[in-house]
C-alpha cells in the first residue's frame, strides 16, 4: 500500500515575472508545431497516443525539491510520466496528480515491480519552491517527484516535450495564475519521448496502458 502524507494548503504570494513569455511562447508553439505532425493514436493502447518514432530528451537540466540537479539522464532506466502545472492550480493539477494516484496505487496491487516515475514539472518556479513542491505532490504520493527552474531552463524541455505555459497578469492581491498544457508525456527507459495522455484522462483506460507499458523495456 503506497502512503499519503498530511498536505498543508499552499499560500500565493504577490509578485511575478512575465518578461520571457513571450519568448516562451513563441518557442514553445514551435514545439508543438514540430511534434504534431509525430503524434497518431496507438492502435494497442486504449488511452495513450504514440508517437511512430520514438524522440530522445535533449539535454536539459532543472533542479528536483532537495535542489539536486535533474537532466536527461533521470528519465533514463524506466518509464517516466511527465505533467506540468503548479502547485496554486485549482483544478486540472490536482485531478491530474489524483488520477496518477489512483493509477500508481492500482499498479502496486497489480504487483507490476518498476511502475513508471510520475515527474511534475512547476513551470511557477517564484512560488513553488523545494518545499512547496514537495508537500504538494507527496499529498497524493510519495513516490512522485517535483522539478522545476528558471524560464530560461524550463524552455529547454517544455519546447522538446510540446508543452505550454503561459503566467497570467496578477490580481488585486497579487495572485496570479498560469495556462498551461494538460497531457501526460510518456518517456521510456531509453529516455526517449514516446507518447503522451491527452486530457480529458479515462483513468481505468490508463491504468491498462499504463500495465502494457510495464510489460514492455523501450526497446
Amino acid at each position: 500500500m503506497r502512503n499519503r502524507l498530511p498536505f498543508s494548503p499552499i499560500r500565493p504570494v504577490s509578485g511575478h515575472t512575465l518578461w520571457l513569455v513571450l519568448v516562451a511562447v513563441v518557442a514553445v508553439l514551435a514545439g508543438v508545431i514540430v511534434a504534431r505532425p509525430l503524434f497518431q493514436p496507438g492502435p494497442e493502447y486504449r488511452a495513450a497516443s504514440m508517437y511512430p518514432q520514438a524522440r530522445p530528451v535533449e539535454p536539459f537540466e532543472l533542479h528536483d525539491a532537495d535542489g539536486n540537479a535533474f537532466t536527461e539522464a533521470d528519465f533514463t532506466g524506466g518509464w517516466s510520466l511527465v505533467f506540468f502545472g503548479f502547485t496554486n492550480c485549482p483544478d486540472i493539477c490536482p485531478d491530474t496528480l489524483g488520477r496518477l494516484a489512483t493509477a500508481m496505487e492500482r499498479l502496486d496491487q497489480m504487483r507490476v515491480e518498476n511502475p513508471p516515475r510520475v515527474v511534475f514539472v512547476s513551470v511557477d518556479p517564484e512560488r513553488d519552491d523545494g518545499e512547496a513542491m514537495r508537500d504538494y505532490v507527496k499529498w497524493f504520493d510519495e513516490d512522485f517527484r517535483a522539478i522545476t527552474g528558471d524560464d530560461e531552463a524550463l524552455m529547454e524541455l517544455t519546447r522538446q516535450l510540446g508543452a505550454l505555459y503561459v503566467r497570467q497578469a496578477a490580481d488585486d492581491t497579487g495572485f496570479y495564475s498560469v495556462d498551461h498544457s494538460g497531457m501526460i508525456v510518456i518517456v521510456d527507459p531509453q529516455g526517449r519521448m514516446v507518447g503522451r495522455f491527452p486530457q480529458p484522462l479515462d483513468t481505468e483506460a490508463m491504468i491498462a496502458d499504463l500495465f502494457e507499458l510495464s510489460r514492455r523495456r523501450g526497446a
